[in-house]
């Protein structure tokens, strides 16, 4: 093997090896909704809303989000958990739903009859902001929101 050769297959192997084990990212932490960066469909069930809130923590593929809807002195909350491994399960008894890594993201997709609901959650300008791109089709009514929210700073 000439050494140009062997030159060539050691950068192609500790390339591969890099791109195998690196970092993908972490969105744990909680976030507050910033309305002045997001770009909410208005045809989405927004009445009323005057926050939310994102608490995530992600271990590995193991993702949970507890999501605060909050209207005036109310807060509503929701959560779910999954598995990002791409494998379909259920989710909150009546969904379906997988978790998918990608490059840079979280693509969480959950459907049932008459409803598909696909979120690709990735870090906005720096770690301190992160973009929900929401894009659900069903009932009431079809819409795209892309959510900002600012990591919330230890008081």
């Amino acid at each position: 093997m000439t050494t140009k050769l062997k030159l060539l297959v050691l950068l192609l192997g500790l390339g591969f090896q890099l791109q195998m084990f690196a970092q993908r990212p972490n969105f744990t932490g909680t976030w507050v909704l910033n309305f002045q960066k997001s770009k909410l469909d208005t045809t989405d069930n927004l009445n009323g809303l005057t926050g939310q809130i994102f608490v995530i923590k992600q271990v590995d593929n193991e993702f949970s989000l507890k999501i605060y809807h909050i209207y005036g002195d109310k807060k509503r909350k929701i959560g779910f958990k999954m598995t990002a491994d791409g494998k379909a399960r259920r989710v909150k008894i009546i969904f379906k739903g997988k978790l998918e890594q990608k490059d840079n993201s979280l693509q969480a997709t959950m459907w049932r009859k008459n409803y598909l609901n696909s979120v690709n959650y990735k870090f906005g300008t720096n770690p301190n902001e992160l973009v929900a791109d929401e894009v659900f089709t069903g009932r009431p009514k079809d819409h795209h929101s892309i959510w900002v929210f600012d990591r919330e700073v230890a008081k």
